[in-house]
């Protein structure tokens, strides 16, 4: 890193320290660029305090968070499902405007029969927030009692029949009506691309985002040593979770899913960041850029005196999480995680933590992440 980032640095470090001594994660990585250069790159903390039944780690036993450490995700998977689903598009093989009824029979009636993809990547379909399908038929497994010990995968089988039950979520209102922020949606966008492709979502992500943007620090499948740990759940029968997705919806499809499933490196987030700020074809230059509410909802949402926009995967200018920069998008993960990008300035900027450890009411770090939001742009801002 340059010396011309070093005030840059400590008012990063101060923020992250604080936020462990807080308690409000054990571990993060930060990783920063500005206009192409890397700025800052800072690891805190340790992986995991607790684990099993609470049981607080030694410190000497502790794993610090490094270079390698790989964090949970969360819902930031959601702008690698939107990068799928736009590359499909792009080549032909699925359409933004096309309605899912055509290829999805729980689609046909009704309101549903007008649901894009569109709809869909920028959550404007209609559709809930959440799906809880998964809760009964995980609660019937955990009373079986076929097993004490802690699940490390789904004991869910059927997954099909998950996937329907999903697909069967009503509408709460017409499609291009609202903008509700849906966990739903881009589990249905998953179950659409599977069913169009024959593909699962796994492969997809493989091969139409990971392999062609080379990035090497992003997985499905993390080595859970190297995983920073993230919620004790023993209502779910699941202990400490460590390199097992920790959305349930998505853990209860199979480890992985539409709007969680993806671990990364700061290093390999922030190499997609790059790409997104650099914005190459349309599909990143355009359809991951620029505000697609307008398009759905007839109306523009963000302005100067409030309000935010979507792009087809990112959030644009919300000031909650994102700091003064009106000109920012980006995506946040209930574990701590999120990922900042702004033209204007040249800033990317990752953030991972694990703040669902050990438990995922120890306060939020919405106010940290725009505080390091602005603290890049005012330090890019600084070399104009």
């Amino acid at each position: 890193m340059s010396d011309r980032w070093g005030a840059l640095a400590d008012g990063v470090r101060y923020q992250l320290s604080l936020g462990i001594q807080m308690g409000l994660f054990s571990g993060a990585a930060c990783a920063l660029a500005i206009a192409g250069e890397p700025a800052v790159e800072l690891y805190l903390g340790t992986q995991a305090t607790w684990r099993g039944a609470l049981e607080r780690i030694s410190v000497e036993e502790q794993r610090p968070v490094t270079t390698d450490t790989l964090f949970d995700l969360a819902s930031v998977t959601k702008v690698f499902t939107a990068h799928v689903a736009l590359s499909l598009t792009d080549t032909g093989v699925v359409e933004l405007d096309a309605p899912l009824a055509a290829v999805l029979p729980a689609y046909r009636d009704g309101e549903r029969s007008r649901v894009t993809l569109r709809h869909l990547l920028n959550h404007t379909s209609g559709l809930p927030a959440v799906w809880d399908g998964w809760r009964e038929p995980l609660a019937r497994q955990k009373g079986s009692g076929h097993s004490r010990a802690p699940f490390t995968a789904t004991p869910l089988t059927g997954r099909e029949t998950l996937i329907a039950d999903l697909l069967a979520t009503p509408l709460e209102a017409p499609a291009g009506t609202r903008f509700t922020y849906s966990c739903v949606n881009y589990n249905t966008t998953m179950a659409y691309l599977e069913v169009v492709t024959g593909r699962r979502w796994r492969e997809l992500v493989q091969k139409y985002t990971l392999e062609p943007l080379s990035l090497s620090g992003v997985t499905a499948a993390p080595e859970p040593e190297l995983t920073a740990a993230t919620e004790y759940q023993p209502e779910l029968n699941r202990g400490v979770v460590a390199g097992i997705v920790h959305d349930e919806a998505a853990w209860s499809l199979g480890g992985g899913a539409g709007n969680a499933g993806l671990f990364a490196t700061a290093r390999g987030l922030l190499d997609f960041a790059e790409q997104l700020r650099l914005g190459s074809g349309r599909v990143l230059g355009r359809w991951m850029w620029d505000d697609a509410l307008t398009h759905s909802l007839g109306r523009a949402t963000a302005s100067s005196e409030g309000g935010f926009g979507s792009s087809l995967g990112l959030r644009i200018g919300d000031a909650e999480f994102m700091g003064s920069s009106l000109t920012m998008r980006g995506h946040t993960g209930f574990t701590g995680t999120s990922l900042l990008v702004d033209r204007e300035t040249e800033v990317s900027l990752v953030l991972l933590t694990n703040r669902v450890h050990p438990a995922r009411n120890l306060g939020g770090i919405h106010p940290m992440r725009a505080a390091l939001a602005d603290l890049a742009v005012a330090a890019a801002r600084a070399t104009w």
